[in-house]
Parts: structure tokens; sequence; C-alpha cells
């Protein structure tokens, strides 16, 4: 048995709302590397919440002027963008290897 006798539960449960851990079927002992003490006392496993939404985006930048030109090929580039600092498109000077020039490069819609 347990030690701490017959407040066990009611303290597994505060750690538990302690923790932010929805139920306390996840607060099960799981076999580790933990010392003997630990693991006749069970030890308390949380784990993390996982995000909601993602703030950096992977984006594809395509250029405009190679479209307009009809040249064959397309130049695209994959980069990141930061959700919360930039909410418009991206637009970006970068080498079209077609064009074999610095040409303007947008962000693509998804």
């Amino acid at each position: 048995e347990r030690a701490g006798g017959a407040d066990s539960a009611p303290r597994l449960a505060m750690l538990a709302a302690r923790a932010n851990v929805c139920s306390t079927s996840s607060l099960a002992a799981r076999p580790s590397a933990a010392s003997a003490k630990e693991r006749s006392r069970g030890a308390l496993v949380v784990t993390a919440a996982s995000k909601k939404k993602d703030v950096r985006l992977q984006v594809t930048l395509e250029c405009t002027e190679q479209k307009e030109s009809g040249v064959q090929g397309m130049s695209r580039y994959m980069t990141q963008k930061n959700r919360r600092n930039t909410s418009q498109r991206l637009e970006l000077m970068k080498y079209n290897p077609f064009l074999q020039k610095h040409t303007l490069h947008r962000e693509l819609k998804k």
C-alpha cells in the first residue's frame, strides 16, 4: 500500500489540479529508471499541452516577374514568418536563377 494511507487520494487530486492535468488516470506510475522509493509511491507524470496555433508559419515565395515574361520554370523559395509580427503577405527581393537577376517574390495563398 502507498505511504500516506487514506489521505493519498485527495492529495493526488490536489496535485493533478495544480498541474492542470485533466484526469487522474494519466497519473498512474510508469516504469522508469526511478529509485525504489519513487516506484513504490507512484510518480506523477505530467504531459505538456499541445500548442493551439503555431506562431511561426512555413510560407512559399514565388517570383512575380517570371509569370509575366513567359520564361519556363518557376522560381520559388520556402521560408518562415511570424504570424504575430507580419500579418500581411511577405514580399521579398530574391534571386531568380531563370532570369539571372533579383526579382520580387510574393507569398503564395495556402
